[in-house]
């Protein structure tokens, strides 16, 4: 990305976000990130205090691309409720696959920076997004008789290990196909199933959700003092 006068933060961040994916979140220095930025070495300082401010801004980035990205992949499985969580699920495999530096940095943000105001609130959105998907599902026949927090922090966890496990490469030279997205899809139907034969109107989103397109990035604290609907 040129520098022009009046954008070297977002150049920065761009750079940034490139070099983590080229060596991942260790390498990164505020130095290379100028000589990578065509700047002088004292040039990042004016932006960001040090290596851990430049990734919470990062991230918070990341973030707020995701919230966008997860919105449109919401709206791409179409009208069902159901479709519309599973898309979230399916999204969240999806992102950490295509990006596991970016992945890393936000699921393990304690080892890389200290989250600041903007960076929780650009969470707190997200997972506002992700409950209010959840209670709609609920809505439309999903574990009726469940708290919706509960249905969120075991969604979240399975979709979460999940990934990091095909991330890491512990499970996927054990899955045949090499898909992580049928092989989350797979795991996804036993989470909708699961509340079968406890007396709710359990349901299980139809097949068109597997296609879906969205991408869940964010993870971290759930915020149980969300607001109650």
């Amino acid at each position: 990305m040129a520098y022009h006068h009046g954008n070297l933060r977002q150049v920065l961040l761009e750079e940034a976000a490139e070099a983590i994916r080229e060596d991942g979140v260790g390498r990164l220095s505020l130095r290379s990130l100028a000589r990578r930025a065509g700047v002088s070495h004292g040039a990042p300082a004016r932006h960001f205090s040090d290596k851990a401010a430049l990734l919470t801004a990062l991230a918070t980035d990341v973030l707020e691309r995701f919230q966008a990205a997860l919105l449109g992949g919401m709206a791409d499985a179409g009208d069902s409720a159901l479709d519309r969580h599973r898309a979230i699920g399916t999204g969240y495999v999806r992102f950490a696959v295509e990006h596991p530096a970016y992945f890393r940095l936000i699921t393990s943000r304690r080892d890389f920076f200290e989250p600041d105001a903007e960076f929780d609130a650009a969470y707190q959105r997200l997972y506002e997004t992700i409950r209010e998907a959840t209670i709609a599902a609920q809505q439309e026949g999903w574990a009726t008789g469940r708290d919706p927090d509960d249905l969120l922090l075991t969604a979240w966890s399975v979709v979460h290990g999940f990934a990091s496990l095909w991330v890491e490469g512990t499970i996927e030279e054990h899955w045949g196909s090499g898909d992580p997205e049928a092989a989350v899809n797979a795991v996804i139907d036993i989470v909708y199933g699961a509340d079968a034969g406890e007396g709710s109107a359990a349901k299980v989103p139809t097949a068109r959700s597997r296609s879906a397109r969205s991408a869940f990035a964010g993870s971290g604290r759930l915020r149980r003092n969300a607001r109650r609907e």
